[in-house]
């Protein structure tokens, strides 16, 4: 059973088997080798576009851990079906991540794309509009 390392605390997190469970992939046949490394490099990843570019994004991180302990019942649902969609979306996406923004036109230039539309592409909407609509609401800031 394939989790994310100790480097990823979250206070709601799941595992390979649990995304097999949910959804058509196999984390261990479509992601085999290295060990189960590429598995587990594959949660961190998808468990750190969730928390850090969404819940941790929006406010202090240690306030949003305490408000899903708090609210777990509440949240821990939605926020794995929010990880297993990002999973969903970086498997069939590829990890966009990882693209520097740089587009080569048929021109022979370079068109350079804003971090923000990279950003935007990193992550699957759904799993957005999903915690946006939990309650409470994981992805408010305050104000």
């Amino acid at each position: 059973m394939a989790k994310v390392s100790n480097l990823y605390d979250f206070p709601v997190t799941i595992t390979s088997e649990e995304f097999e469970e949910n959804t058509m992939y196999s984390l261990e046949k479509d992601l085999a080798g290295d060990n189960g490394k590429k598995v587990v490099n594959f949660l961190n990843t998808l468990h750190s576009h969730i928390y850090d570019f969404l819940i941790h994004n929006t406010g202090r991180a240690d306030i949003k851990d305490r408000i899903i302990e708090q609210y777990r019942s509440e949240l821990e649902k939605p926020i794995k079906r929010a990880l297993i969609l990002q999973g969903k979306y970086l498997l069939e996406n590829n990890n966009i991540g990882l693209w520097n923004g740089t587009i080569a036109t048929v021109e022979g230039g370079v068109d350079i794309k804003d971090t923000q539309d990279i950003v935007q592409k990193i992550l699957c909407v759904e799993a957005i509009n999903l915690l946006a609509g939990t309650q409470p609401n994981i992805l408010y800031a305050g104000g």
